[in-house]
């Protein structure tokens, strides 16, 4: 069989399986600090299982199924400065990618940081909570609402697979000390 009918049969084979290949961009959250997450049935903790970190999934991400998070964007929900008032996220209805696993690999960084590196680890997250766009923990901490964080790292870039990403996770992807470009494979068996 030729290296062309192989490679074939397994882009065939990936994409009868579900199972895609995507760039994205990965923030960090400690779940542990949250009273509750989007997806019902999952707790709010770092860890979701044997070498499984929880994740939060953008809602203006490409590989995100399901409706759109319900809510909108208003600046009086925010203080001007990169923070919220009122700091009650919408409802994320019909999440379809609630518990689904992907494998997330660090590529680069994304703050252009030059001192550390990627460790070419690849860790595998379940999908435990959303970041909705819609959220004022999220937009108003972009320029448009008084705050400094750019777009992508808040959630807020349409067509950029977003993750938030366990804390704990971090030193296991990267030595940067801020956010990352990934690569993503899923979703995947847990």
């Amino acid at each position: 069989m030729s290296v062309f009918a192989i490679v074939s049969l397994f882009v065939f084979l990936s994409l009868q399986a579900g199972v895609h290949a995507a760039s994205g961009v990965s923030t960090f959250n400690d779940y542990s600090t949250q009273s509750s997450v989007a997806c019902s049935g999952f707790s709010p903790t770092n860890s979701q299982g044997s070498n499984i970190f929880a994740a939060a999934i953008g809602d203006l991400s490409p590989i995100w199924t399901g409706p759109k998070c319900q809510g909108s964007q208003t600046a009086s929900s925010c203080t001007g400065t990169g923070s919220c008032t009122d700091c009650t996220g919408p409802a994320c209805p019909g999440q379809g990618t609630c518990g689904e696993c992907f494998n997330i690999k660090c590529t680069g960084s994304l703050d252009g940081e030059t001192s550390g590196s990627c460790t070419g680890n690849t860790i595998m997250v379940k999908v435990v909570d959303a970041c909705p766009s819609e959220h004022p923990a999220n937009y108003c901490k972009i320029p448009e609402f008084g705050g400094t964080i750019p777009p992508d790292e808040a959630c807020e870039a349409a067509g950029v697979n977003a993750f938030d990403i366990a804390t704990t996770a971090r030193s296991t992807l990267s030595s940067f000390q801020g956010n990352l470009e990934i690569d993503i494979e899923g979703p995947v068996s847990c």
